[in-house]
């Protein structure tokens, strides 16, 4: 697929990105607007840099998070796998026996 141009508004200032699903882009260039927006209304006397800081702070702690879930997701998700094939192979042998 080919990457296009979009331009986004993020904190009052227009963005030329370049991204492979423009969609995707403007999801992501209002998450951080959003975010942005969010921290100067809590903070309204903060400089943009500081905003911008605080900014991509919450969006690294959210994305760690999430990256820790799905890590323990696959796990468990392993797990019930590995319990699962052991209950089949259970069950295999016991059939064996049987016939």
């Amino acid at each position: 697929m080919k990457s296009s141009g979009i331009k986004v508004k993020i904190f009052n200032s227009e963005y030329n990105l370049v991204g492979e699903n423009p969609a995707d882009v403007e999801r992501i260039a209002n998450y951080v607007d959003s975010t942005m927006n969010k921290i100067s209304f809590q903070s309204p006397y903060t400089s943009v840099e500081s905003i911008a800081i605080v900014a991509a702070l919450n969006i690294a702690e959210n994305y760690f998070k999430e990256k820790e879930s799905k890590r323990a997701l696959e796990k468990e998700f392993v797990n019930l796998l590995n319990e699962f094939t052991a209950r089949i192979d259970d069950l295999n042998r016991q059939l064996e026996n049987i016939l």
